[in-house]
């Protein structure tokens, strides 16, 4: 199963001690943990950004997004996660569900 989070890093942090906490976790391998693929992993030259993951739950992710939160408390600014579909398959079924709405 796909989740996308689009997370906002808080700039109070600075800066050094955001990239420090990145080694931390990557260096170490706890991020990105076992029970994930990290599909894509983006940031935006405004500090915000994406990561697309693959898990089998949503405790997975929460496991992987709070390893940032307690690795530096602060780190974001705002998260939001939900499970994701591509459009290519996400639009038969959107097409099935518009047919079937219509149908009543």
């Amino acid at each position: 199963m796909l989740f996308l989070t689009y997370w906002e890093l808080n700039e109070d942090i600075p800066a050094q001690e955001r990239i420090a906490a990145a080694k931390k976790l990557t260096s170490s391998g706890y991020f990105p943990a076992k029970e994930i693929k990290l599909l894509r992993w983006d940031l935006t030259p405004d500090n915000w950004g994406i990561v697309l993951i693959e898990a089998d739950n949503a405790l997975a992710v929460t496991h992987a997004l709070n390893s940032w939160r307690m690795a530096l408390p602060g780190t974001f600014k705002l998260t939001k996660t939900a499970p994701a579909v591509p459009m290519i398959e996400g639009m038969p079924a959107f097409q099935k569900t518009l047919e079937e709405v219509a149908a009543l």
